[in-house]
């Protein structure tokens, strides 16, 4: 079988013998819009953080690839996909007058109370997968992702939520994927990833877990295409996919 451009038939049979019984879901871009919900957050730090510092304001938003007069994140920005420490690097390389520690709590600064637009109904999608255990894995920190769930009532559909500051390190790595599957004694090839980066499926790729790219980021079609061959427009066909695509193995 061959979907995408891609020869899928090892991964096809590899489902067809483990049930998926886990989800793990990116945050940013994946359960939430990015733009919507990140773009005034990131113009309001771009002018308060350049103004309280003294630094350029168009340098400082092309350091985390955020266009001023859009108001949007650019497909390359190191905000969207990378981790905090990755930003915090980006900023300082440009700016190594400020300290990293400094950086660091600008970028935190009422970050947890971005308010978070949802890509779909979340309540309706989890209950319908009600049978599945979901994990989330992001590069925010897990404090921001605990307060952004918050928002939509949604911590009590996850067994575990994990940031980049969690211990377990940070996507394209794959310490977090594998965290959740000590925590739920599963199998990688019994999970499924969803996230909208490269770093999502990259880090399922590095332990053999089926990972579905969704295009509601900043990333486009071949982008994606690379690293997996299942895509979807957004997690709003998530349960027809799933259906889907098991029906058809």
């Amino acid at each position: 079988m061959e979907r995408f451009g891609f020869k899928v038939d090892k991964l096809f049979k590899r489902l067809k013998i483990l049930k998926i019984r886990g989800i793990i879901f990116d945050k940013d871009g994946t359960l939430f819009d990015i733009q919507r919900s990140w773009s005034e957050w990131a113009n309001v730090f771009v002018t308060k953080f350049s103004k309280k510092h003294n630094l350029d304001t168009t340098k400082l938003a092309e350091a985390i690839n955020f266009d001023l007069t859009s108001c949007k994140f650019l497909r390359e920005s190191i905000f969207v996909h990378g981790s905090v420490d990755e930003v915090v690097d980006a900023i300082s390389r440009l700016f190594p007058q400020i300290t990293k520690k400094a950086i660091h709590s600008g970028l935190f600064e009422n970050s947890s109370d971005a308010k978070q637009v949802p890509l779909t109904d979340l309540h309706k999608l989890f209950s319908s997968l009600n049978t599945m255990t979901f994990g989330l894995v992001t590069n925010d920190s897990e404090n921001n992702a605990i307060n952004h769930l918050k928002q939509h009532n949604l911590t009590q559909f996850f067994d575990m939520i994990i940031g980049y500051d969690s211990g377990f390190g940070a996507k394209p790595e794959s310490g977090q994927l594998e965290a959740f599957l000590r925590k739920t004694n599963l199998l990688p090839q019994e999970v499924l990833m969803i996230g909208d980066s490269i770093y999502d499926l990259v880090a399922a790729n590095k332990i053999d877990m089926p990972c579905l790219g969704v295009l509601s980021g900043t990333a486009n079609e071949n982008d994606l295409r690379a690293h997996t061959p299942f895509l979807i427009e957004s997690i709003d066909t998530l349960e027809e996919w799933l259906n889907k695509t098991f029906l058809e193995i």
